[in-house]
């Protein structure tokens, strides 16, 4: 069996469109975040389910996948790492994603600590008063 240009061209062509999705997805793939990044991500979504979840220890992964939840933390991220708003909203939801088990652990060790809302109803927000002698 010959070849004959045409073939050649079009087995090429055939080559470069399979080839093609793999080369845009590494194109449009978020960049690694810097540890600081990384810090500041992880606090924006936290913040972000603490608003929007009355009980964010009970919100589980699709607090990460709210549409509110995702544009209020793309906003303070942007804030704080003065990234143009489209980029960090792109970042936010790519580390969300690859990150979900992770954030929503430390969001859970903030709220223990006192760093989130809490989640008892009248378990806290005031602060106790001293006894007196």
């Amino acid at each position: 069996m010959r070849f004959t240009l045409v073939q050649c061209w079009g087995w090429l062509g055939l080559l470069a469109v399979l080839a093609l999705p793999g080369q845009l997805a590494a194109q449009d793939a978020p960049t690694a975040l810097s540890s600081a990044q990384q810090s500041a991500a992880k606090n924006a979504l936290c913040s972000a389910i603490a608003s929007k979840f009355p009980n964010p220890a009970a919100a589980g992964p699709a607090a990460l996948s709210d549409p509110g939840v995702l544009s209020t933390a793309a906003s303070s991220f942007a804030g704080t790492t003065h990234l143009p708003l489209p980029n960090a909203t792109d970042l936010i939801k790519a580390y969300a994603m690859q990150h979900a088990t992770e954030i929503l652990g430390s969001c859970a060790s903030e709220g223990a600590a006192g760093g989130m809302a809490p989640s008892i109803p009248g378990g806290g927000g005031l602060p106790s008063m001293p006894k007196l002698p």
